[in-house]
């Protein structure tokens, strides 16, 4: 057993989760205010006063004042996460009824 799956392992289950939704979330406080700042600034050219801190800035005083969009970003990849959960979970279950119609 690798070193890795050790340090996971033992923790269960609940451990798994805890660091997949810690990773979603840092993605989307982290990662995803990046990928926007920097992909919006090479397809659209970049913009007076604005920089990547400004973006930070800009999204998280959107969180203390209540903004969708802001917790849109932030909360987006661990809602995707959720949603790719909860299809997996009805795909298994639908899979195990028995099938009806005529073949």
């Amino acid at each position: 057993m690798t070193r890795a799956r050790e340090a996971v392992e033992p923790r269960g289950a609940w451990w798994r989760e805890l660091l997949l939704a810690i990773g979603a979330l840092a993605a989307g406080a982290v990662v995803l205010p990046l990928l926007i700042y920097y992909i919006g600034a090479a397809l659209l050219g970049r913009y007076e006063n604005g920089s990547a801190a400004a973006l930070f800035g800009s999204i998280y005083a959107g969180l203390r004042e209540g903004s969708f969009a802001s917790w849109t970003v932030v909360l987006g990849p661990f809602a995707l996460l959720l949603l790719f959960r909860l299809l997996a979970a009805w795909w298994r279950a639908t899979s195990r009824l028995p099938r009806t119609g005529s073949t």
